[in-house]
């Protein structure tokens, strides 16, 4: 059924570049990279108030750190550490800080902090993962992304969400080059038996030679999926869907990529 499944993929975590490369890497990127740091108890480290999570076996843990060997550029590591102020069953406090660090010595090349990206309520972050395609935006430039997912906690009312940043290592500089694109949008409002309507939104990015500036165009390419469901006269469910098609031309301008205050996520 079109809408149990488009909730069913509300709740998948995202798996594009979700491995975790830390290995037994983790203690030590925290130590170089937060001299502070102090160990309160196994895979726990606490720095001026804030928690750094190991990452465990399990790998679900959206505030744990990860890590990802930069394809483009194997001898360095991406990592994404979470630091959490407050954790409870009612919301989190917490920001995330981005390392990039050499990938035999672990010595930090570049940092950048993204404030309040951890923090939520009753639509909670899922999961946190890096996007290493090969966004090549520039000759020489090539930069990573970011994705952070997003889910709400009612049956009646899903909705999920995940957004990408894309930043641009240069030098020891690391910088944000696109900033809040949500790629992928579900929510809707079903009796939680059959009846229903559902609305899902899937972007794509790609990159098209600019005949103005140096930096590629980024083209998004959107498709728009509503589903609604009735049951028939034997109890059946019956799906009917519509899709919809656009695109998006986001330019750079100066510094970064404008994105339209229609694409960006939900604050």
């Amino acid at each position: 059924m079109t809408l149990a499944a488009g909730i069913l993929a509300l709740s998948a975590p995202v798996v594009l570049a979700s491995q975790n490369e830390c290995g037994t890497s983790g203690a030590d990127i925290i130590r170089k990279a937060y001299p502070a740091a102090k160990s309160t108890s196994e895979g726990i480290f606490e720095v001026g108030g804030e928690t750094i999570k190991l990452p465990m076996d399990s790998g679900d843990d959206p505030h744990s750190m990860i890590c990802r060997i930069w394809p483009a550029r194997p001898e360095l590591t991406l990592v994404a550490v979470p630091l959490m102020r407050e954790q409870s069953d009612d919301g989190n406090e917490g920001d995330i800080e981005l390392l990039v660090v050499d990938s035999d010595r672990l010595d930090l090349k570049a940092r950048l902090r993204l404030p309040k990206l951890m923090s939520d309520d009753a639509v909670f972050v899922s999961s946190v993962a890096f996007d290493t395609a090969r966004y090549h935006l520039a000759p020489g430039k090539t930069a990573f992304g970011l994705r952070l997912s997003l889910q709400g906690s009612s049956r009646p009312n899903p909705f999920g969400e995940t957004a990408l940043w894309l930043f641009l290592l240069d030098g020891d500089a690391l910088s944000p080059v696109l900033d809040n694109i949500v790629v992928a949008e579900g929510q809707g409002e079903w009796d939680t038996n059959c009846a229903g309507e559902f609305h899902d939104t899937a972007r794509t990015l790609s990159m098209s030679p600019s005949a103005q500036k140096a930096f590629a165009d980024i083209v998004v390419s959107e498709k728009k999926t509503t589903a609604i469901s009735t049951p028939d006269k034997d109890g059946e469910c019956i799906d009917k869907k519509q899709t919809t098609a656009g695109e998006y031309r986001l330019r750079y301008e100066g510094a970064a990529y404008r994105v339209p205050k229609e694409l960006q996520r939900m604050e």
